[in-house]
């Protein structure tokens, strides 16, 4: 089985087209064996007989490999062989067909059409330049027609599922792209959040120790930095799995522990409550990113979240009392605008007089529960 593996793999080029069924097309030939089964043939006939066998084989196997002009030459190779060896043989027709049968190959349909009326077209010129009876053209041309038109069907259809099966890798390859971003964005989220919140709280509970304050006010604060940590790893693997489930209450809570660490003040008005669960979980995550750059990067006393519907639309704006130096918006500003996107909504910055986040959806039944 190797070897016919090996020697199939040297005949003919590999693809979804090419199977074992090429080698029992052959078979139709023993139509032509047969006919020279009850007209034998010797001499020069028997070596013009078996130097077409030969060649037409060549053109067989390579006709598989080739297209356009050169798979034209192989049908037009193969029909000159039925021409040569008809003249010995009527059995000799069958070439006709094989011929009629190639021009399926070409993946244009129209072209395909156009070299199948061409055999045909040369069988019947043959036929009538040549005398030969009804035995010899009429199965020629009936067997052409059904084969040819047949091997285009096929052809199409294969052409259609390769087409199928490449969208659909293509689909998979955007899929898995859009998977490892939202991944991305999530992990960027969770971890900028939590890392500052823990850098700050560390940070807190070492002035303390230099202070020598009481020891229980220290450990409060270790204890929040070993539970923040235990919830965010339960939030990343979250993340991963695709199940991340973010509120906005739980983000305002997280909110108000990391501002307090870093001697903010929190002004929230939520007047919006119920939303879509992936809705919800979109803007909390813009409310987690927008807080941690307020932290990391605003030189402010103050920051201001509020979440309203006005004429029709929702409206969550976050604001604090610092300026942005540059507007070039770096990986969090990126994934809020790719957040807010994904719920349909818009995000507007302003710089001036200070930094303001506004991000607008329109309500309807998909942001409603």
């Amino acid at each position: 089985m190797k070897l016919l593996a090996k020697m199939h793999a040297w005949l003919l080029p590999q693809g979804d087209d090419v199977d074992y069924w090429i080698y029992f097309n052959l078979l139709f030939l023993s139509l032509f064996f047969g006919s020279l089964y009850f007209r034998p043939v010797a001499g020069a006939d028997l070596v013009i007989v078996v130097t077409g066998l030969i060649v037409f084989l060549i053109c067989y196997f390579r006709a598989f490999a080739v297209q356009e002009l050169r798979l034209a030459y192989y049908i037009l190779a193969i029909c000159l062989i039925g021409v040569a060896l008809s003249e010995i043989n009527t059995g000799a027709s069958i070439f006709f067909i094989y011929a009629a049968a190639f021009s399926g190959n070409f993946h244009n349909r129209n072209i395909a059409l156009s070299a199948l009326l061409s055999v045909l077209l040369f069988i019947i010129f043959y036929t009538i330049l040549t005398h030969k009876s009804g035995y010899f053209w009429i199965p020629a041309v009936f067997m052409s027609v059904t084969l040819g038109m047949q091997n285009i069907h096929r052809i199409e259809i294969l052409q259609k599922n390769r087409e199928l099966k490449e969208s659909q890798q293509q689909i998979k390859q955007l899929a898995e792209t859009a998977e490892r971003e939202r991944i991305s964005r999530d992990l960027h989220d969770l971890l900028g959040h939590t890392l500052s919140v823990i850098t700050l709280k560390s940070a807190l509970a070492a002035k303390m120790i230099d202070k020598n304050l009481p020891m229980a006010q220290i450990r409060t604060e270790i204890k929040a930095v070993e539970k923040l940590s235990r919830e965010t790893l339960s939030q990343v693997r979250g993340a991963v799995r695709g199940y991340n489930t973010a509120t906005i209450d739980g983000e305002l809570l997280q909110a108000k522990v990391a501002t307090q660490a870093a001697t903010i003040k929190l002004i929230e008005n939520i007047e919006v409550t119920d939303l879509n669960p992936q809705v919800e979980a979109e803007l909390a995550l813009i409310i987690r990113e927008a807080i941690t750059n307020v932290i990391r990067h605003a030189d402010t006393e103050t920051v201001c979240i509020a979440l309203t519907e006005v004429a029709g639309q929702i409206k969550l704006t976050i604001s604090d009392e610092g300026q942005m130096i540059t507007k070039k918006e770096q990986s969090g500003m990126q994934n809020m605008r790719v957040r807010t996107k994904n719920i349909g909504g818009e995000m507007t910055v302003t710089y001036l007089p200070n930094t303001h986040l506004e991000f607008v959806l329109p309500v309807t039944d998909k942001l409603a529960c």
